[in-house]
């Protein structure tokens, strides 16, 4: 699953060029390269790339790019966006001397590689058509050497060492394709398509793999994509029978990777339709068997994408797709998801990159979308607004999948703020398993200073890069991290929903560092209820603590903007939980009213080092917002106040985890299973009762026997070494706890017990075989983090083991039992003599261990 960033560029979008693109040899981490200096990119060498077209010996240059409703300055659609693939077009391609001729063009960057296209649509006339790319500057000078690969469509420039491109095109039934090299050291690339029909899209797509994307093998994955590797594909049916009609994946040179497609649900007598009442069609997944083969004699990553529409899972708000293996335990290998329900069809696309041994394997693409398990399952990933109307980046965060739960705007390309719409969830607003309404608008850092840069004196974080660490199906992690726009405060914010039957709970972990003095006229980390996205009803806000309201007032119709007076800025939050609230909204209007939700955050971490100074006590500012005529008020958190002395000084750092939570306002209209908010009285719903329940309910204590403890909230470990990887126990919780484990040796075998007296129980959620944990894979340290999700109530003793009876023979998966998987596994180890499969280690895979595996069928002792 190794991911570096091994090339790179940056364009200008106006002219579809690159600046810049080049090299990057030394490796770093993703979470490092969030952070690094634009300079590694724009330090590399300059390139220019231009498009043109011939036709009967006329040549057409391409001098206008353009996509209808987007601005000139950016006429560039982004279409997918994550860890695996960013891929951007520019619809509209208009050429000089043709008016009449239409075309496009395509970035597709992937991990070790990326793909530009040219199209053209042919026009009338029946002429022979060449489409051209040319590539000119230091970027392809560099590299003086060429050798051709094959014939002419494949070419190698190097600087004499190894260090260089193979730029690749695809064999072309249609056309002839050819790589030519000027005597000026610059590189075109075309094809000449005999007598297209008119209408006809004739594409150039370019595949281009820097030398450090790996060997000759690797390089044969864009060479000879179907020759080299086999990737195939089947549904099985919910019971995982059925996925023996394998179906090859086709291979996209416009992308560079092997496509598989998912088939809808309904195909194997699945919930074609919504009906939310059946409690079948949450725990209805989509499941596919996988067979990936390669064909080299070394290992080689396999770029890859899970194309799907709406009804691969049943409804494409939520969706949380995972690799698991035959066993059916998550590998825990990343999936990109990017989803589009703005064009239609609606579509998913879920890219991923897999690093394979030589030989055949088997693995299962599961697609979980309501529930996981015994619990809703989380998701976070790239939503495309193309079809909508602005094409950058969006993404959407789900519970279940009747609508969208958090959505940011990182960018804040729409001006209003970083966290834009936010749903209760299981709230009855128009009917249950329905969309809910907006309570949206949170903002991160906020910073006003005397320097104005552009027209603007407010710097929030730009240069923004996005790291979707796990998207769900337990626990999301996705950071966005940057600089501001002086250069003077860096920053990260991590964001993590959990896998649960109650409520909206997001944690939002802050990170921030001064690398410069700043002088400030207003700062604040945190804001709910944002600047210009707070149209909301809400009638009192209050603060306080797990015992008391400290505060708790009369929103004022106030019609302004800004803070009342310095009395509300630097505001210490005593006490233990402390939290704020915003509650008792009258919004009852259109057909999502939005009353019937409260929202609110408690600190759950907070430490500000202020040159020199610690700070651990909370302090907050109240701010007035006015949106869209609706007066109300904003909490951030900030730090103490003193109107002589706004300076912060450089190697400051700012740290903290607030949970954000959007309780039900109304009891009658939740219809979740949650034990504690059916409990609670309904006279305590749309009060600071609420707020203080949540904050108590879930301050939690976590005691270590074994393994570390690296966070609370949620519960992070670091896992010893060996077979008992953590053992601890946990006080307090709400909803379900996500703990997570660090640092595991392998995916599989690893079971979540908790004691009772001396006796350890295996924690069981299941529903469908292994579906209720989650697993992610670490590169760097190829280990693995496994997470589960637990209704913690009062003092519970867990363990965390990998230690599988020994006299369990048969239980070649490890999952306690002897069963259809572990049958599948010997018989696939037949040919192969996997000695883990020679149960009478006699030398061979055959009859004997067949039975001795028929014989131990069932549960193990």
């Amino acid at each position: 699953h190794h991911h570096h960033l091994i090339c790179s560029s940056c364009g200008d979008v106006t002219d579809f060029s690159l600046d810049h693109f080049g090299i990057i040899d030394e490796p770093s981490s993703d979470r490092e390269a969030q952070l690094e200096d634009i300079s590694i990119v724009s330090s590399l060498p300059t390139a220019s790339i231009t498009y043109d077209v011939t036709i009967d010996g006329d040549t057409h240059t391409a001098t206008s790019f353009s996509c209808p409703g987007e601005e000139a300055l950016n006429p560039s659609r982004l279409i997918d966006m994550g860890r695996f693939m960013q891929l951007v077009d520019v619809p509209v391609v208009g050429y000089e001397t043709d008016a009449d001729l239409a075309g496009s063009v395509q970035l597709a960057a992937a991990t070790r590689h990326f793909a530009l296209t040219h199209r053209v649509v042919a026009p009338a006339g029946g002429s022979d058509v060449t489409v051209r790319m040319s590539i000119s500057g230091a970027a392809v000078n560099a590299y003086p050497d060429t050798t051709y690969l094959r014939e002419n469509r494949a070419i190698r420039i190097t600087d004499g060492s190894d260090e260089g491109w193979v730029l690749v095109l695809p064999e072309m039934p249609t056309a002839d394709p050819r790589i030519v090299r000027g005597d000026d050291g610059g590189v075109t690339l075309e094809a000449t398509f005999t007598a297209p029909a008119e209408g006809t899209i004739l594409g150039l797509p370019m595949i281009a793999v820097p030398s450090n994307a790996g060997g000759e093998e690797q390089l044969s994955v864009w060479l000879d994509p179907l020759a080299t590797v086999r990737v195939e594909c089947d549904q099985m049916s919910l019971d995982g029978s059925g996925g023996d009609q394998l179906e090859p994946s086709t291979w996209d040179p416009e992308r560079g990777v092997h496509v598989v497609q998912l088939s809808d649900l309904s195909a194997v007598g699945g919930p074609g339709n919504r009906d939310w009442a059946d409690p079948e069609h949450h725990n209805w997944y989509n499941r596919h068997r996988l067979v990936l083969t390669n064909q080299t004699t070394e290992p080689v990553a396999i770029p890859m994408v899970f194309e799907a529409g709406n009804d691969a899972a049943v409804y494409i708000v939520g969706g949380s797709p995972m690799l698991r293996d035959p066993g059916g335990e998550p590998i825990g290998a990343p999936i990109q998801i990017s989803k589009n329900w703005h064009e239609n069809p609606f579509w998913y696309h879920l890219h991923t990159a897999l690093t394979v041994q030589p030989g055949s394997h088997e693995l299962e693409h599961t697609f979980a979308h309501s529930r996981w398990g015994s619990a809703y399952a989380a998701a976070h990933g790239q939503l495309s607004l193309v079809g909508w109307g602005r094409n950058q980046q969006w993404d959407e965060s789900s519970l279940g999948a009747f609508g969208e739960t958090i959505t940011y705007d990182p960018d804040i390309t729409l001006n209003r703020a970083t966290v834009d719409d936010i749903r209760p969830f299981l709230v009855d607003t128009r009917g249950e398993w329905d969309w809910t309404g907006n309570v949206g608008g949170l903002n991160f850092l906020l910073y006003k200073s005397g320097t104005t840069i552009g027209n603007r004196d407010e710097h929030r974080m730009g240069r923004l890069r996005t790291r979707y660490r796990a998207t769900g199906p337990n626990l999301t992690d996705v950071s966005y991290a940057g600089i501001t726009r002086d250069g003077r405060i860096e920053g990260r914010v991590t964001t993590q929903l959990g896998r649960t039957d109650d409520l909206v709970r997001v944690y939002y972990h802050l990170e921030y560092e001064f690398l410069d003095d700043v002088e400030y006229q207003r700062i604040a980390f945190f804001q709910m209820a944002a600047d210009r996205y707070g149209d909301n009803g809400f009638t009192r806000h209050a603060y306080g603590n797990a015992v008391e309201a400290v505060f708790d007032e009369e929103i004022p119709v106030h019609g302004t903007n800004g803070y009342e007076s310095d009395l509300v800025r630097g505001i210490p939050l005593e006490g233990t939980d402390p939290w704020a609230m915003l509650y008792h909204n009258v919004r009852d209007d259109g057909n999502l009213p939005e009353y019937l939700a409260d929202i609110g955050f408690v600190v759950r971490d907070y430490e500000a080092v202020i040159g020199g100074e610690t700070i651990t006590t909370p302090h907050i500012n109240i701010r007035r917002t006015l949106n869209g005529g609706w007066s109300q008020m904003a909490f951030e958190l900030g730090i103490p106040d003193d109107p002589a002395d706004r300076l912060i000084p450089a190697g400051s750092t700012f740290r903290a985890t607030v949970e954000y939570l959007v309780p039900p306002a109304v009891k009658s209209r939740y219809y979740g299973p949650s034990d504690y908010l059916l409990a609670l009285p309904a006279e305590d719903y749309r009060t600071t009762a609420m707020m203080m329940e949540l904050a108590a309910g879930n301050h939690l204590e976590v005691e270590m026997q074994a393994g570390t403890l690296i966070r609370t909230h949620p519960v992070e470990i670091e896992a010893a070494p060996g077979g008992d990887a953590a053992q601890f126990t946990i006080t307090g919780g709400r909803g379900y706890l996500p703990i997570t484990v660090h640092g595991l040796e392998g995916h599989d075998a690893w079971r979540l017990e908790t004691r009772t007296g001396d006796t350890w129980m295996v924690i069981d959620q299941e529903v469908h075989g292994h579906d209720y944990w989650q697993a992610v894979h670490d590169p760097e340290t190829d280990t693995w983090s496994l997470t589960w999700n637990v209704p913690n109530r009062g003092t519970v003793e867990y363990r965390v083991t990998g230690e599988v009876d020994a006299g369990c023979i048969g239980d070649l998966n490890g999952d306690g039992q002897v069963d259809a998987a572990d049958l599948g596994l010997l018989v696939g180890a037949w040919s192969t003599s996997d000695a883990s499969a020679d149960l009478d280690e006699d030398g061979n895979v055959d009859a004997a261990d067949l039975g001795l595996l028929i014989g131990a069928w069932g549960d193990c002792p």
